[in-house]
């Protein structure tokens, strides 16, 4: 325990002996995990968008013109009967021509000149929220497909679809992005605490002289370089929390509007917990690759 408060010391010691040195790797750390943190916080939340919208979708399935009541009994029993359904209505072809027609009153003389009702009678399905929302209403989607009577069915697959396609590119775009900024932010540390220990050279060679262990010499500049990562963290997902009150402040009632409740989300647990992690590794590795290129000059690793 003394050995660590005495390194503790000897990394605030020489963050003070080196402050422009320090801030202007806390400040390179914290622009490097500010973009990474700021791309995250948009998956977040095009994540919880989708989950929103996914927990909307409703299945409409159009029936045949000529559909039998046995085979509209056995459907609706079919749909009742399935467990990830929650509610069902079913829109007659009378129901639905009104419908058409309230919504389209303006064109009110077109209409009226149209002897036929050209619309098919519907059920409007409403699903529990589930995991994999998507996946299972798609599923539940070709297995309606299939029965008689049934002549199409909708549930805007094809832009939930791309949608989906866009967040794992989102992942794949995460993941790239992270690697080159910690490539970044290890150069960075490791530069910061190289020129920490030249500063201090003639101080480590006396050390090395009178008999310091290189582990004694090491831990004190791992500590400096662990320091300076996770302050470039916390400052990072600092402004990343700035970004979210003041979205949420400004925009939060038109996002409503428009997502039916969803809200501007700060980063998960998980993901704060990674970023912390991460910067953590990234200082203790580049203060230990700079710390021992020094001590190799010395023959001591």
């Amino acid at each position: 325990m003394s050995f660590l408060i005495r390194s503790f010391r000897a990394a605030i010691s020489n963050i003070k002996s080196n402050k422009q040195t320090c801030l202007a790797s806390v400040g390179s750390i914290t622009v490097a995990l500010s973009i990474f943190s700021l791309f995250i916080f948009i998956y977040v939340n095009l994540n919880s968008l989708l989950t929103s919208w996914s927990n909307q979708v409703q299945l409409i399935v159009y029936l045949e013109d000529r559909v039998s009541a046995d085979q509209k009994a056995k459907l609706e029993t079919f749909i009742e009967a399935s467990p990830e359904v929650k509610g069902v209505e079913y829109v007659s072809r009378d129901q639905a021509w009104k419908t058409f027609k309230d919504m389209f009153s303006d064109h009110a003389e077109f209409l009226g000149q149209m002897d036929m009702n050209p619309l098919p009678a519907s059920y409007n399905i409403q699903f529990q929220p589930l995991d994999h929302q998507f996946q299972a209403i798609k599923m539940f989607a070709e297995r309606v497909r299939l029965k008689a009577g049934v002549e199409s069915v909708e549930y805007g697959e094809k832009w939930i679809g791309r949608f989906e396609t866009f967040m794992i590119f989102m992942k794949v775009f995460l993941i790239a992005l992270g690697t080159l900024l910690s490539l970044g932010a290890l150069l960075i540390i490791s530069n910061t605490i190289k020129l920490s220990v030249f500063s201090r050279k003639e101080e480590i060679e006396l050390m090395l002289l009178i008999g310091a262990t290189p582990r004694f010499i090491k831990f004190p500049y791992l500590m400096e370089g662990v320091m300076h990562g996770i302050l470039g963290a916390v400052l990072s997902l600092a402004l990343v929390k700035g970004l979210q009150v003041f979205l949420t402040l400004n925009f939060q009632g038109s996002l409503a509007a428009i997502t039916r409740g969803m809200e501007f989300h700060f980063l998960t647990l998980e993901f704060i917990g990674s970023i912390f992690l991460c910067s953590t590794v990234l200082g203790w590795v580049g203060s230990y690759i700079s710390v021992n290129q020094f001590l190799k000059m010395f023959g001591s690793k």
